[in-house]
């Protein structure tokens, strides 16, 4: 009781909410959390996915845009509290946590859109946002995918982004 107290309170202190959290709907049953997690705070991303074009590695003569990066902030009630830093990583503003995650399942989302996933995770601070943060959920997507044309020999090298936004749910275990 004391652990979840604290947990509590320190979620109160970097994200300045305490709503409880339901699990997201619509989802199917391999993107649902462990039993043993609990939702603990949800947000929403917004920015964009940069790709580059390259060379395919199965057909050097063809080209296709290739994940470069993601440039999305995650917000709580619109304030900036966390940002998408690299693929499968987040960051929290304030305080510096990372959580970094390894996909677990997927759902698709439709062709335009980022498939709905689970991420499995490990937290790499002790304190901080993302503290004992055991899995992630990204759902409610849009946006986010290669682009279908423009890339070719003469485009090699050159980058595009696409905007993208999401709903993230982080798990703890009580």
């Amino acid at each position: 009781m004391l652990a979840r107290f604290l947990a509590l309170s320190t979620l109160v202190a970097t994200t300045g909410t305490l709503a409880a959290v339901p699990p997201p709907s619509g989802i199917a049953a391999s993107l649902r959390a462990p039993a043993d997690e609990d939702p603990a705070f949800v947000l929403r991303g917004e920015g964009s996915h940069a790709f580059e074009c390259r060379p395919l590695a199965s057909d050097p003569n063809r080209f296709g845009w290739a994940f470069a990066t993601p440039d999305v902030t995650l917000y709580d009630a619109g304030r900036p509290i966390a940002r998408h830093v690299a693929e499968n990583t987040w960051e929290a503003i304030g305080d510096r946590s990372i959580v970094n995650g390894v996909l677990r399942a997927r759902q698709d989302a439709g062709a335009s859109n980022l498939p709905w996933v689970l991420f499995r995770t490990q937290s790499t601070a002790d304190t901080g946002l993302f503290a004992g943060v055991t899995s992630v959920q990204r759902v409610n997507t849009s946006g986010g995918v290669a682009p279908d044309a423009g890339c070719d020999a003469s485009n090699a090298g050159k980058e595009t982004r696409v905007a993208v936004a999401a709903d993230y749910y982080f798990y703890r275990r009580p």
